[in-house]
């Protein structure tokens, strides 16, 4: 009993810094990259065409320093990303050192390490969200794209044993799907796929920015249909300010005043910062070797000089969207996206 009482104070506490967090505008999510090894041969990824040395990955001292660097910043909503982060046989102690630190750890994964001990032990450790790329309804078109048979059936099997896996009903179970320019009628049999296994779904649009990779971004205006799903699907939980701005950044190729720097910042393995993912060769910081601050000041600089309007993704646009007017809307449909189901 009363460690049942710790864990909601615990909870409760977490999530008041974090509503404090969006209400002053601070830098409210972080993507720690924990690798960069991937078992898969995504088309939509270049991480796995290079060579990455395990030894050379944050340790577990390193996510603790950097897990208590972030807590000063305020920074609670930390990704735990890839790579395929589950390859990482130790990831369930860098989910233990993130919550103990007052974060809300989350990740996206492909599915493919999840049985049913993993499943049950990942979310026991404190993971709050967990999201399972499938980008296609047919099995065959998620392989190809994928690069790996039996990629869809893996994924969707994760997604029904981490459902029945939650030790509570406030840990989010999504299915995920990056939208492209092959699959938007893909759209709603996924959600009602999601639906019947009881998850909730999101999008988030193709980005190239990064290495060498075509671009994929869907040659036809997307907002109306999505936001056509959103409105006849509970279970459709991105944002939809998020949605709104889909096809201005598909006519430009992004969208401007990017806010990573301010409001989103990026680790890599190795402890480099930078802004986001896409600008991960450019680092402005290293937060293992500086003080919090000056890591804070550095990117708040990088920011304010370097425009980019490259991309529009889910984790910028996730920051930047609970920003835009009307706030309340942005707090109830996060409210709805997190409460217990």
């Amino acid at each position: 009993m009363l460690n049942t009482v710790k864990r909601e104070l615990h909870y409760g506490y977490r999530g008041w810094r974090l509503v404090y967090g969006f209400l002053a505008k601070r830098l409210i999510h972080c993507n720690l990259q924990v690798t960069h090894r991937c078992n898969f041969r995504c088309q939509i990824c270049d991480f796995w065409k290079s060579e990455h040395d395990p030894a050379q990955e944050l340790s577990l001292h390193d996510i603790r320093v950097i897990a208590r660097k972030l807590n000063r910043l305020g920074t609670l909503i930390v990704s735990l990303a890839g790579g395929e982060p589950l390859i990482r046989p130790d990831l369930y102690d860098i989910i233990r050192i993130m919550e103990s630190e007052n974060h809300f750890p989350v990740l996206i994964t492909n599915g493919w390490f999840v049985n049913e001990t993993v499943a049950k032990d990942i979310l026991r450790a404190g993971l709050q969200e967990i999201s399972v790329s499938v980008d296609y309804a047919d099995a065959k078109r998620h392989d190809a794209q994928r690069g790996c048979e039996g990629a869809w059936e893996r994924a969707i099997n994760a997604l029904h044993l981490l459902n029945r896996s939650r030790p509570h009903r406030r840990n989010r179970i999504h299915m995920i799907s990056v939208l492209m320019d092959d699959n938007l009628d893909d759209i709603e049999p996924l959600i009602r796929l999601s639906r019947e296994i009881g998850v909730t779904y999101m999008v988030s649009l193709y980005s190239w920015n990064r290495g060498q990779k075509r671009h994929r971004l869907p040659s036809e205006k997307v907002t109306r249909h999505l936001l056509d799903l959103k409105h006849r699907y509970p279970e459709f939980v991105t944002l939809t300010s998020y949605i709104e701005r889909l096809d201005e950044a598909i006519e430009h190729g992004g969208i401007g005043n990017c806010q990573t720097g301010r409001l989103l910042l990026n680790i890599d393995s190795h402890g480099d910062v930078s802004r986001c993912i896409d600008t991960s060769e450019q680092p402005a910081a290293n937060i293992l070797s500086e003080d919090v601050r000056e890591v804070c000041r550095k990117l708040g600089r990088v920011q304010r000089e370097q425009d980019c309007a490259q991309c529009w993704t889910s984790c910028r646009g996730f920051a930047e969207s609970m920003q835009q007017p009307p706030r309340l809307r942005q707090f109830r449909e996060f409210f709805e996206s997190v409460k217990p189901r």
